[in-house]
């Protein structure tokens, strides 16, 4: 049933608190990304978590999902750093495989280098979620592995970057392209 509520329980299509409804969905977003983390090298998007966790309690939202889904991940973050798991949220990406910038300031239950690329950081606490989840890991324990097309993206950006200009080695100048310094001349 369709609500005219912003967030509303689907049964009858009364208004729910949003409150009330994160404190549903957290619960089933942990589940969700424990189930995730079973498989090595799985992660899940915003968009099938966030489908997921309205399906399976029955609440629903009308917010865009970037108006919502950080503050799910946020409270899911706080219960598994309070429970001293890994960093649950690091298996949820956007469509495009990324992680997201708001990744970094997400509360962790360990620590980790501020200078990390998120990307990176995301793929090291994946692999710790995997460690004590996934029962199909390598013999070797696995590695960080990026997904599939922040690794497409990282390559498709190496192949087609601009090559770096020759530089006068007196004036560490770039050079023109006929290769003499105009000030060597």
């Amino acid at each position: 049933m369709l609500s005219e509520h912003g967030t509303y329980f689907e049964a009858d299509g009364a208004k729910a608190q949003f409150a009330d409804a994160l404190a549903a969905w957290v619960p089933i977003a942990h589940e969700v990304l424990v189930q995730t983390a079973g498989n090595y090298n799985r992660t899940t998007t915003y968009k099938e978590l966030t489908d997921v966790v309205q399906e399976l309690s029955g609440i629903r939202t009308k917010m865009l999902i970037g108006n919502w889904s950080g503050k799910l991940l946020e409270k899911v973050a706080v219960r598994a750093a309070e429970a001293s798991e890994p960093p649950l949220t690091s298996l949820c990406v956007h469509q495009d495989g990324t992680i997201g910038d708001g990744y970094s300031r997400a509360p962790k239950s360990v620590s980790s280098d501020p200078g990390t690329n998120v990307e990176d950081l995301a793929a090291q606490h994946r692999l710790l979620c995997y460690r004590r989840y996934a029962d199909d890991l390598p013999a070797d324990g696995g590695a960080p592995t990026l997904t599939a097309q922040v690794i497409e993206a990282r390559s498709r950006h190496g192949k087609t970057g601009a090559k770096p200009r020759a530089i006068c080695p007196v004036h560490f100048m770039e050079l023109p392209a006929t290769g003499v310094c105009a000030e060597c001349e």
